[in-house]
């Protein structure tokens, strides 16, 4: 099976439930939850992968304090290799509080910290080496990483015959393809969710996003679509979506996306084609939501094998 590397976004997500409105200054308003979690994009992918029992690195930087701490040790306890993990002592990791409402739709109040300050130079040729899939996670979060620097990463790693992917956060700047267009040249698969691509393409249609992106050098796009699952468009060939599984009713949203992700690049891992790994990115992106936190309800393969069997009847391609 091949390894994948996870590069770039982390926090420590503090989870409160349920939030429909915050309250007024100087009130208080009670909730029925809260805890912690490893968050982010990167570390969500990886701790995911690392779950589902596929060799998986992370490298992101995270500052000396007890929420770095807290990521580093629960990614290693989860299996991940995290020997290209940075930690800097100017900078505080990076920590989002997340308010999950009555719907189980999530919010952030996000400070970027480490994350932003990840940059180029500090991950290895060793650790780029050891991979076969290159993920830059998160970008628009991944500050001093995102554009140029990550396109010189990703000519790289093409050069070295890696297979490159990128997905997106939301860009709280409002600069979009700016922050990006350097490196999509060099992606062999391009990850946005339906709302970040329509801003990042200025177009609303599934088809015209495609375009605008394949326009820019990316090989290949998805578009993760929520409810609808996952648009996919190999190269030039006409695009198709992926349903996914509606009868499971959310509990928490928050990393589905991220393990969406981190179902599709399992597959492409073990040498499934696009439609095959979509199925299962979506089942793994189902697991995700059944449980509070972005990677509490990650499964081992075999498990999420045995869900998609017993729901052949809700996903056909």
């Amino acid at each position: 099976m091949k390894k994948i590397l996870c590069i770039g976004s982390v926090t420590t997500d503090v989870i409160i439930k349920p939030v429909d409105n915050l309250p007024t200054p100087g009130a208080l308003q009670y909730i029925d939850s809260s805890k912690m979690f490893v968050g982010g994009c990167a570390s969500n992918a990886s701790i995911d992968l690392a779950k589902l029992g596929v060799p998986v690195s992370l490298v992101c930087k995270l500052g000396r304090d007890l929420f770095g701490n807290f990521v580093y040790d629960t990614a290693k306890s989860n299996g991940v290799d995290v020997k290209g993990v940075v930690f800097d002592d100017a900078v505080q990791t990076t920590t989002s509080i997340v308010c999950v409402n009555s719907e189980g739709e999530r919010s952030f109040l996000y400070n970027c910290g480490s994350t932003s300050e990840l940059t180029v130079d500090e991950i290895s040729d060793e650790v780029l080496a050891e991979c076969d899939i290159v993920f830059i996670a998160g970008a628009n979060l991944n500050h001093k990483l995102d554009g140029a620097p990550a396109a010189k990463l990703f000519k790289k790693a093409q050069e070295m015959g890696k297979y490159t992917v990128m997905d997106t956060a939301w860009d709280a700047t409002g600069r979009w393809m700016e922050n990006i267009r350097e490196a999509l040249p060099y992606l062999d698969l391009f990850m946005p969710s339906i709302e970040e691509a329509q801003l990042i393409a200025g177009k609303e249609d599934f088809d015209d996003i495609a375009d605008v992106f394949f326009g820019c050098g990316v090989k290949n796009v998805i578009i993760k679509a929520g409810k609808k699952g996952a648009y996919i468009r190999e190269g030039g060939k006409a695009g198709y979506f992926a349903p996914t599984y509606l009868s499971v009713k959310p509990t928490d949203t928050t990393g589905a996306g991220d393990s969406f992700c981190a179902g599709f690049l399992a597959g492409l891992a073990q040498g499934f084609d696009y439609a095959k790994a979509a199925k299962l990115g979506n089942a793994v992106g189902t697991h995700c939501v059944m449980e509070i936190g972005a990677s509490t309800g990650i499964k081992p393969l075999a498990e999420i094998y045995k869900f998609m069997e017993e729901h052949t009847d809700e996903v056909a391609l």
